[in-house]
């Protein structure tokens, strides 16, 4: 048998738990491969100050067709501070325990699996929520006017939590692939949502191509197949 290469060695530490700083993940996807109320990945946003805005991206490939957690952060003070959850033909989000529904129209909808790309951003000001699916805009919302997200938060992807950090569901945590996630403490403007070129942005909060994270349970990397 031969010895495992470094390479080879680092992708068996980051499978089982590890913590990484600012690692590039270009090329690769976290697969969430089973069913569980302790697997996720945990994120490690710099938020030096409460949030009066915010744009998360991400990208996710699956066949679940129950409810299902991409992205949740939660406080001390509220558990679903920022939600994105898909439900099938619809996508449901929260700020600051307020959530509201997205339905997803028929042009963007489709009933076979394929990757898709998901950018949801938020104004305090305005309470002015935006899912934009595949670069698309859905019809704009409002939610929590006037609030703030506190910055003492624990984000994760896969799972949904239903108190600070904890209080897992395996019923809506999300089996599949994951990728190209990130977040930025600014509402990008439309030109951006629709491409996300990454060299056309602010620097994010959140980056995919310098991650900090860990993993916790069963979340695998692996190179992306596509």
């Amino acid at each position: 048998m031969k010895n495992p290469t470094p390479a080879s060695l680092l992708l068996l530490l980051i499978s089982f738990s590890g913590v990484l700083s600012e690692t590039s993940l270009d090329g690769k996807v976290f697969v969430f491969p089973s069913s569980s109320d302790n697997s996720y990945v945990l994120l490690k946003p710099a938020l030096k100050q409460p949030l009066q805005r915010f744009t998360i991206c991400l990208s996710f490939f699956t066949d679940l067709s129950n409810p299902f957690s991409l992205i949740s952060v939660a406080s001390r003070e509220q558990d679903n501070e920022i939600l994105l959850m898909k439900c099938l033909n619809e996508y449901e989000t929260c700020v600051r325990g307020q959530c509201i529904r997205f339905n997803i129209p028929g042009n963007i909808y489709r009933t076979t699996s394929h990757w898709e790309n998901a950018c949801m951003t938020w104004e305090a000001s305005t309470g002015i929520i935006q899912l934009w699916i595949d670069g698309q805009p859905l019809p704009r919302k409002g939610i929590a006017k006037g609030l703030w997200i506190p910055n003492d938060v624990v984000a994760m992807l896969g799972q949904e939590q239903d108190s600070y950090g904890g209080s897992l569901d395996a019923g809506q945590c999300f089996i599949g692939e994951m990728a190209k996630v990130y977040m930025w403490d600014t509402v990008l403007p439309p030109e951006q949502l629709q491409r996300m070129r990454k060299d056309a942005v602010p620097p994010p909060l959140v980056d995919w191509t310098a991650l900090d994270f860990e993993i916790k349970g069963y979340v695998v990397i692996e190179p992306a197949l596509q």
